[in-house]
């Protein structure tokens, strides 16, 4: 098929790609007016292992703060997956209690909570309705990591524990709205596609000669004459 025939196809099913993506677009318009705001609040954390101290005889060999440094990219491995689970989330509530009187289920905030790192850096993401509850929940998550961040590895003593230290703390919580807008406008862009796929699988199901060359292929037979659509002005 060439371009012409293409642009003839749409042209002869044009209300299958009017009509599809409106629908589409009608129902995901329905959906953002029912769907409720989420908000984000994060706090990072600065993550580093203690260095070990200096031996007493200078000749023995010492571990430099290079090892310390990398020791501290695993520890931020592991601890992306602590934050992520139950123990901490139960760690969470009763900080929770004990800081600001709030009680607050560990399946409540362990749904709500996700966690990246950046170098050694560690971000923790909680996410809820109410931005002020989304904020709570950060600023506890971060404080239970600042204090037993050691715990979850058994460090035998101090000086071998892990070092947390805030870098931002969340004052307020943003609203997640560019990314349901990014979805929206995603799903009418896949609405548009299902209307040009539904247009050209009607047309090709449709067995109606509307050329003389599908007259000649059908038939095969050639095709003498034609007589014009067109009426001629006098």
């Amino acid at each position: 098929m060439e371009l012409v025939d293409y642009l003839s196809v749409l042209r002869r099913r044009w209300p299958f790609v009017v009509v599809v993506p409106l629908l589409v677009l009608a129902a995901v318009l329905y959906q953002a007016s029912q769907a409720p705001t989420t908000y984000t609040a994060t706090v990072r954390l600065a993550v580093t292992r203690a260095p070990e101290p200096a031996p007493a005889d200078p000749a023995f060999f010492r571990y430099d703060g290079y090892y310390a440094y990398l020791s501290s990219e695993y520890l931020l491995d592991d601890l992306v997956e602590v934050v992520r689970g139950n123990v901490f989330a139960n760690d969470v509530s009763r900080m929770l209690v004990a800081s600001d009187g709030a009680d607050v289920s560990p399946g409540e905030i362990q749904g709500s909570i996700s966690s990246e790192r950046i170098n050694r850096i560690l971000s923790i993401h909680v996410t809820s309705r109410d931005p002020d509850r989304a904020v709570m929940l950060a600023r506890a998550a971060g404080a239970t990591l600042e204090q037993k961040a050691a715990e979850y590895f058994n460090f035998p003593d101090a000086q071998t524990a892990a070092i947390v230290a805030p870098v931002e703390l969340p004052e307020t919580a943003v609203a997640n709205t560019q990314r349901q807008l990014l979805l929206l406008a995603l799903q009418v862009i896949v609405g548009l596609f299902a209307g040009l796929l539904i247009a050209f699988l009607v047309d090709y199901l449709d067995d109606t000669l509307r050329s003389p060359e599908m007259v000649a292929a059908a038939l095969d037979l050639p095709v003498i004459g034609t007589i014009p659509n067109e009426r001629r002005a006098r």
